[in-house]
């Protein structure tokens, strides 16, 4: 599929997302409950939301294999640049561009890199699958309404997902070289200077798998991963007490393994209209209505866009770099 159409794709879905979240609600109703709300909690919102990126940040530091230690501060300014990508830049190219942002910076291998990347990804969907299973357990999501239906479907393709992910991690890790045998039948008809490249760049990536060999290492990820977890959880606690929500103290644990599966979804740049949904159909499981999920949608999506991007865009700057110049990683990628 070519990136145009991939583009417009993402952009149909996010309008077609918006329209299902706001066509029941009235917009002067919307800019009257986000004039009301307490701004305090959009402040907690955005130092939970930076917070919640440094640990993702300092768990990276654990996945990764190098000679010498990477500064906290060079994964965290990596982090914030691929998220700022991923808000402002089409595709969801924001995977790539901290891959090669880190890279750059600390002259590591890309490939080794973004093998980290691909790992914690599998990380993430196998914490959020374990999360879910409590969600079920402290609020069990039945099929009686739309939006638990909605939630099943959505968490079923997750687990799916998450399997085949894992599966194929796992599968690359333990068989490499089968995994290189394979990529050298397939690049054969090459020249032999890209096939040598394609190569080492595979051995790159396989570096980057070791996590999956150290069982401490892996369990103290998978620790900080739910640490980092219940950061996000508490953004989504924030948000709910700014505009005085009543909900049990678990929601926000509910809302967050919803929000996740709605922005798995393709969407235009910075989740607009998939989020969004998300958010009605979370708190429809607790009986709030569209006059105040889709409110509280805006402030969430507002209170991490807002942070994400101003950050990343400091980095991005300090780093050399600017936004024309991460056209290069689609090329690189």
């Amino acid at each position: 599929m070519k990136h145009r159409t991939k583009l417009a794709l993402g952009i149909a879905i996010s309008a077609v997302c918006l329209w299902f979240a706001m066509h029941d609600v009235e917009p002067a109703e919307v800019f009257r409950a986000l004039r009301q709300a307490n701004y305090l909690g959009f402040v907690a919102l955005m130092v939970l939301t930076l917070l919640g990126f440094w640990l993702r940040a300092f768990r990276w530091r654990w996945m990764l294999n190098t000679p010498k230690p990477v500064s906290t501060a060079a994964l965290f300014s990596a982090t914030m640049i691929g998220f700022m990508a991923n808000n402002l830049l089409p595709l969801r190219l924001g995977e790539f561009v901290r891959a090669w942002a880190l890279g750059r910076s600390e002259r590591l291998p890309k490939s080794t890199v973004f093998a980290t990347v691909v790992v914690e990804r599998a990380v993430d969907m196998v914490t959020l699958i374990g999360l879910f299973g409590l969600v079920m357990v402290l609020h069990p999501i039945g099929q009686g309404t739309a939006a638990g239906r909605l939630v099943r479907r959505g968490a079923s393709t997750l687990l799916v997902v998450s399997l085949a992910l894992t599966l194929v991690v796992v599968a690359l890790e333990r068989q490499p070289e089968r995994m290189r045998r394979l990529l050298a039948w397939l690049l054969a008809g090459l020249p032999s200077r890209p096939r040598e490249r394609g190569l080492a760049m595979l051995d790159e990536f396989l570096s980057g798998l070791l996590l999956f060999r150290d069982l401490p290492r892996l369990l103290w990820v998978l620790l900080l991963s739910l640490v980092m977890f219940g950061v996000y959880a508490l953004c989504l606690t924030a948000s709910m007490w700014a505009f005085a929500i009543s909900s049990p103290w678990y929601a926000g644990l509910v809302m967050l393994v919803i929000t996740a599966i709605g922005i798995m979804v393709p969407a235009a740049p910075g989740y607009i209209g998939t989020m969004n949904v998300a958010c009605k159909v979370g708190l429809a499981l607790f009986g709030v209505e569209a006059d105040r999920s889709i409110p509280f949608s805006w402030f969430f999506w507002a209170g991490q866009w807002i942070p994400i991007t101003l950050v990343g865009l400091v980095c991005l700057r300090r780093a050399g770099l600017s936004l024309a110049s991460l056209g290069k990683i689609e090329e690189a990628a």
